[in-house]
């Protein structure tokens, strides 16, 4: 016998709720995912979603959020030892199927604070890598180099991701290209004043 609502505690209902949403929108995307979609692929009935999250954005950026903290335990697991530009890169290449919802957040950050705070939380990810790196490599007090700079090239390198191009080179690839260029070329700066 199916149990009733006030029988299933409500952080269960939240995650058959999460994981029918991230199901759509990824077989779907966002704009094509309706908030009945979800509650019918997650057994719920349709006015009781609106319990448990306010809006099709809020489930959106909860999905978004979960997608991400699973992701970041993921690579605290399995790459413990690793260095900070391999933990980015195999995120950011792991991530991969996401890129579609990446795009639809763009779509949605003039919209909802829900989205700009989950889309934020992910850029903040990619910017503590990279100043973890950077203060690895002591880059991040070392005179000349503007570490502010490097963050900032590197989230524009991955947000230029999402416009389609004639390569159509993953972020991963192009965020590697970029943080070993400018470690490259900070090394043989050091390296020259030396």
């Amino acid at each position: 016998m199916p149990r009733n609502r006030q029988q299933i505690p409500r952080e269960e209902r939240t995650g058959d709720l999460l994981a029918a949403a991230t199901e759509l929108f990824l077989a779907k995307g966002y704009v094509k995912t309706t908030m009945a979609d979800i509650s019918a692929a997650a057994g719920v009935a349709r006015g009781n979603v609106y319990w448990y999250f306010d809006s099709k954005d809020h489930i959106f950026a909860a999905v978004m959020n979960r997608m991400l903290s699973r992701e970041i335990r993921i690579l605290n697991e399995e790459q413990a030892g690793a260095d900070p530009l391999s933990r980015l890169v195999r995120g950011l290449s792991d991530m991969r199927y996401s890129r579609p919802l990446h795009q639809a957040m763009h779509d949605r950050l003039p919209h909802s604070e829900e989205v700009r705070e989950a889309h934020n939380t992910f850029l903040n990810w990619i910017v503590g890598l990279v100043d973890e790196l950077m203060a690895e490599r002591g880059l991040d007090q070392a005179p000349g180099i503007d570490a502010a700079l490097v963050r900032d090239v590197a989230i524009a390198v991955f947000e230029g991701a999402n416009v389609p191009n004639d390569q159509n080179r993953p972020a991963h690839e192009m965020i590697r290209f970029l943080m070993e260029s400018v470690l490259a070329r900070c090394s043989e700066s050091q390296g020259r004043k030396h």
